[in-house]
């Protein structure tokens, strides 16, 4: 008997991203280029003032998006703190990527999607995974290295973690580069609803943590 319509997407979801993990060792930092990732779910870099929204599980719908002066200028003035530190920075990103979340969602309809706990809703268009998560922080990450606006950090490919086997679920997670000490940060927004901000923890705290609840315990920016 055939699957359910939103069963099948979660395990077409499920199947991408073991097939995106790196091997079992591989808790060191990817060096490919980040701007790969959009290109392999269907996405593409941000450009001339456009960005591409990866939603409904797996980036099965892709949907570009343009930005308006109001929006370069929201985003300046969320990130002036962030010239003070490499910190205050990340707390800048992460007030970003919110108000991001904001303004795409009131043009794909994915102002409604639901945190982690929503594992069965692939397909449905106002809903994301952490494999759409990733790609748009990620985006976001790179519409503020284009604009300048990065001086204590640098983008990386997104992470992933998990196969089952080791009880962890299979997960993704965009990542940044503080430039001065060299250290990973994991930026992961999956686990909570539209427009709240993600947290960002170093990347060997992600790895090492096997629990949402973590995340839900440890919101906001994590030194």
């Amino acid at each position: 008997m055939a699957l359910p319509n939103r069963t099948a997407f979660a395990r077409r979801a499920l199947i991408a991203a073991l097939l995106s993990l790196p091997p079992a060792s591989a808790a060191a930092l990817d060096l490919r280029d980040p701007r790969d990732f959009l290109h392999k779910n269907g996405g593409a870099p941000p450009d001339n003032g456009y960005i591409t929204v990866c939603h409904a599980y797996g980036c099965e719908r892709v949907t570009r998006v343009g930005l308006e002066e109001a929006d370069f200028a929201m985003i300046e003035r969320l990130m002036a703190p962030g010239a003070a530190s490499a910190q205050a920075e990340r707390e800048g990103i992460a007030r970003v990527i919110a108000a991001m979340e904001v303004k795409v969602g009131a043009i794909t309809g994915t102002s409604a999607d639901r945190d982690y706990r929503d594992l069965l809703s692939g397909g449905d268009p106002t809903q994301m995974d952490c494999i759409d998560e990733a790609a748009n922080s990620t985006s976001y990450l790179l519409l503020l290295d284009g604009l300048g606006l990065l001086r204590h950090h640098t983008v990386a490919y997104p992470a992933s973690k998990g196969f089952l086997l080791d009880f962890v679920y299979p997960h993704n997670t965009a990542v940044l580069v503080e430039r001065a000490s060299g250290v990973p940060y994991a930026v992961d927004s999956w686990v909570f609803r539209n427009g709240e901000p993600p947290i960002v923890v170093p990347l060997k705290t992600w790895y090492d943590t096997k629990s949402e609840s973590f995340y839900r315990a440890r919101r906001g920016v994590q030194g």
